[in-house]
């Protein structure tokens, strides 16, 4: 499901640049991406960064927030949670880190790598970060509590993570992701056009574990961002 929101909206390149998820990444996961009608993901800080390492940043945003980036709402909902109050005019940043939750309430389903309609279920056991979620074959998706699986889960491993900039201790309820903004921004006086995308078409991950029965993990979202 793609929501596009076209506003000034400076705050929301943050989160947006910082969920960017290429298609060519999501490839290496396991199973399949399939369309995620609700994405509930918590953001506990967002920072603008210098450098990839962000050795030099600057917290624009603070205090745990959920948002669903499903919905039409979710460019203005993320734009409201980021201050750019503190950013010095002339200053350049190339990245951004947010901090985001490792459980998200995910509906959704579609086919899986062994072409079995796999869906999520309310009441379902939702796993955790040792092991993947249990999906249903057949019936419509429901909300469910899914956790991003450690490496070593289900043939998951570290590179599907150093794709995306995501960094996480094994088990840790945070993780931190970074990524480079499409270019350098350098503050201006003015706030800039932003057109962000939302993409969760793929953003459920879908697994086959048997005749008739599959597993269900979150798997990043995608984000395009236009700045005019």
């Amino acid at each position: 499901m793609k929501n596009t929101l076209k506003a000034l909206l400076l705050p929301s390149i943050f989160v947006g640049a910082a969920l960017l998820a290429p298609a060519d990444l999501h490839a290496v996961i396991p199973g399949t991406g399939v369309t995620a009608t609700q994405y509930d993901i918590s953001i506990s800080q967002v920072e603008l960064c210098s450098d990839s390492a962000c050795g030099g940043s600057v917290v624009v945003g603070s205090g745990t927030t959920t948002f669903d980036i499903s919905g039409v709402a979710a460019g203005a909902d993320v734009g409201s949670y980021a201050s750019t109050a503190g950013l010095v005019a002339g200053e350049t940043y190339t990245h951004v880190r947010v901090t985001i939750g490792t459980v998200i309430t995910i509906a959704g389903g579609g086919l899986d790598n062994g072409g079995q309609n796999c869906q999520t279920v309310t009441g379902n056991a939702a796993g955790n970060a040792a092991g993947v979620g249990t999906g249903t074959v057949g019936g419509a998706g429901t909300a469910m509590a899914l956790t991003i699986p450690n490496v070593g889960v289900s043939t998951v491993v570290q590179s599907d993570y150093d794709g995306f900039n995501l960094s996480r201790a094994a088990g840790a309820t945070t993780a931190t992701i970074t990524f480079p903004l499409t270019a350098p921004f350098t503050v201006g006086d003015s706030e800039p056009l932003v057109k962000v995308t939302f993409d969760t078409s793929d953003a459920l991950g879908a697994l086959q574990t048997g005749a008739g029965t599959c597993a269900v993990f979150p798997r990043p979202p995608g984000v395009t961002i236009d700045i005019q």
